[in-house]
């Protein structure tokens, strides 16, 4: 049995528990051993501990060095909100230990630089968890384009969609406030840009964007309340109009269920019970929400490739358009998520299609065994935990380089939006690598 490397566990989210957490307990206990949680609420490490019959050291979150100090860590795990990220991966950083991180890397330029300053001081290594490149569509996209199928890469096109439950969400959780999140622009469409920066093998250069909040906070265009019940704190259990509510009544009622786990909605309908001081439930009208929840974006690369984006977060169905336009053909994916809460039939399981310049078209059909982000989570944990896949037919694992222009891109689409001229993502870029 090969040895085993000693995580810890830096936030307790949901994603914290169950693709690290649980994952490294139940399916790779003969490679990898958990030792520690560090998290702010207490209540959340016992809750982990209990549910996975665990006795894990708990620490809070000012007990980072005597948490290495006593359970000795190899690889710290960051999964805590993201405009904390920086803070843990420095400190890992300055025990010379590795880190595995949520995406996104951070939130902001500032924050980059300063894990660069940390990382160019030290023995160890980040590796940012961009594990949609690990779905099978996405990988076969990327061998496409590398093997030159449609030559060089001069357009892409990509819409993605987020639907009225899972788009909502991000207006109820901490997501809604760009201190903590960095708003959808980063948080959310920090995975669509790694994409296409991976797939056609360019740099981003600089953004031109759009930007707006259409349906979620005061201004809504869905909002039941009354301007004296906005901003008082409501979450969906205590507020009395909730029956008034389009996004309550579409995903919450008995009859609407389908597709959604009970337990989810059950263990978030009171958790002041359960956490300190913190509902996943709150107000999508609340006035304190400060990011948009509409991009539109131009991005420019290196190589000559011009990307078109689109983010829209309250749709009636949820999934993505791509188009991958080269000087020798073009590439087409349509996918669509969550089939149970589709208005229509599942489509099933979309081929990817190539289309040469001058020939005819093929459907790349792909075999999915299953698991989150489209069957990357699985693939991605592998190479994590067991090591990387040498059989796979291109390279997927995604470093620190790659996690900061993922950030930079979203950064100067929402600076773009905001100040009404086009970014510089290069300029950014220079200075976060030059940082010391």
């Amino acid at each position: 049995m090969p040895s085993r490397k000693k995580y810890a566990l830096v936030g307790v989210s949901n994603r914290g528990i169950y693709f690290f957490l649980k994952q490294i307990l139940e399916n790779y206990s003969n490679y990898a051993e958990m030792v520690a949680l560090l998290d702010s609420d207490r209540t959340r490490m016992e809750m982990a501990n209990s549910k996975f019959g665990q006795n894990l050291p708990m620490y809070n979150e000012n007990e980072f060095d005597k948490m290495v100090e006593q359970t000795k860590p190899d690889v710290i795990l960051v999964a805590c909100r993201d405009g904390l990220h920086h803070i843990y991966i420095i400190q890992a950083l300055k025990h010379n230990l590795d880190v595995i991180t949520e995406k996104p890397l951070t939130i902001d330029e500032e924050k980059c630089a300063a894990i660069i300053a940390a990382l160019k001081k030290s023995k160890g290594k980040v590796t940012v968890t961009f594990n949609y490149r690990y779905a099978p569509y996405a990988t076969k996209i990327r061998e496409l384009v590398e093997k030159g199928k449609v030559g060089r890469v001069v357009s892409v096109d990509l819409n993605w969609y987020l639907d009225t439950h899972h788009g909502s969400s991000y207006f109820q959780r901490w997501n809604r406030l760009r201190e903590i999140s960095g708003g959808l622009s980063i948080h959310k469409a920090c995975h669509h840009f790694d994409l296409v920066n991976w797939w056609i093998g360019q740099k981003p250069m600089e953004v031109s964007a759009y930007g707006a909040l259409n349906f979620y906070g005061p201004k809504g265009v869905h909002n039941p309340l009354k301007p004296e019940q906005i901003g008082d704190g409501r979450t969906c259990l205590t507020c009395d109009v909730r029956h008034k509510c389009k996004y309550y009544m579409r995903w919450y009622r008995q009859e609407f269920r389908k597709g959604i786990s009970t337990e989810k909605i059950d263990e978030h309908v009171d958790t002041s019970q359960r956490y300190e001081g913190y509902s996943p439930r709150q107000c999508i009208f609340d006035p304190q929400i400060n990011i948009e929840d509409t991009y539109a974006a131009i991005v420019k690369y290196d190589g000559g490739a011009f990307l078109n984006y689109s983010l829209n977060a309250s749709m009636p169905y949820e999934g993505f358009r791509l188009g991958i336009n080269g000087t020798e053909g073009r590439i087409e994916y349509t996918e669509f998520h969550a089939p149970n809460r589709l208005p229509f039939p599942d489509p099933g399981e979309q081929p990817v299609v190539y289309i040469p310049m001058f020939g005819g078209r093929e459907q790349i059909d792909l075999i999915n065994l299953g698991g989150g982000h489209g069957g990357g989570d699985p693939l991605i944990l592998d190479e994590l935990f067991i090591g990387q896949d040498e059989l796979a037919p291109v390279k997927r694992s995604a470093g620190i380089e790659d996690g900061i222009d993922a950030v930079l891109t979203g950064v100067a689409v929402h600076r773009s939006a905001n100040e009404h001229k086009t970014i510089s993502v290069d300029e950014m870029r220079k200075r976060v690598l030059s940082a010391s």
